[in-house]
């Protein structure tokens, strides 16, 4: 069943045992059932390739930090789950590792239950659980980054963007949502969903926003 027709599970992996209980009980007060927890490198690894769950939560600070947080990542997208980056703070260069990483977003530990609920649902949905402050601060970190390189490497090819990849990055420009996307181009929602997630990767985009703006950028590019 796809996540959007039932509560998202999640798993929990954070070396604190304060924090994972009350990650799990806030949760779970908000109908987002917290099916596993890890409190280490070892079994966060285990558990985000298990694929035992529809979100991965994972705490950038579990030790080693940060590569072992990196490592529970992509494993949890290997799996087919959704990696959302936590903290205590996030500084614009963590929270841009953790995206490069192959996270979906990035969540504070100082934000409310209600807002964490909120994002992990919106995540299910294919946005990008991100405070709108944050957002814009690495819009602007990625536009500064994205003036420097290389633009034309960029353009469709079988290296980076696939013809498909690139009409998906179109309508996101236009603000199209995931489901007209679909409609458009007569493909599934979940694959719409699946292009966006390569899109954002492939251009180091931290958001649907700066992938749009890359677009705009490569336009430019094309003449």
């Amino acid at each position: 069943m796809h996540p959007e027709m039932h509560a998202a599970s999640i798993v929990v992996c954070d070396a604190s045992e304060i924090s994972r209980v009350g990650i799990a009980r806030s949760l779970e007060l908000h109908d987002l059932p917290v099916v596993a927890e890890a409190s280490d490198h070892a079994s966060a690894l285990d558990l985000a390739a298990a694929g035992r769950a529809d979100v991965v939560l994972v705490d950038m600070g579990l030790p080693p930090a940060p590569d072992a947080a990196f490592e529970v990542i992509a494993a949890s997208r290997r799996a087919g789950a959704i990696p959302i980056a936590i903290g205590i703070g996030g500084s614009t260069d963590g929270v841009f590792a953790a995206i490069r990483a192959g996270a979906a977003g990035y969540l504070t530990k100082d934000l409310p239950s209600s807002a964490w609920a909120g994002a992990i649902k919106a995540a299910t949905r294919g946005e990008a659980p991100l405070s709108r402050a944050m957002t814009a601060l690495l819009v602007q970190r990625f536009c500064d980054q994205a003036a420097a390189a290389p633009l034309a490497e960029l353009l469709p090819s079988d290296r980076r963007l696939t013809r498909r990849e690139w009409e998906v990055l179109r309508c996101l420009a236009r603000g199209d949502t995931n489901r007209r996307v679909a409609a458009e181009l007569s493909i599934s929602v979940e694959t719409v969903r699946t292009h966006v997630s390569n899109i954002l990767m492939k251009l180091e985009a931290p958001s649907r926003s700066a992938a749009a703006a890359k677009y705009h950028q490569l336009r430019v590019a094309q003449g």
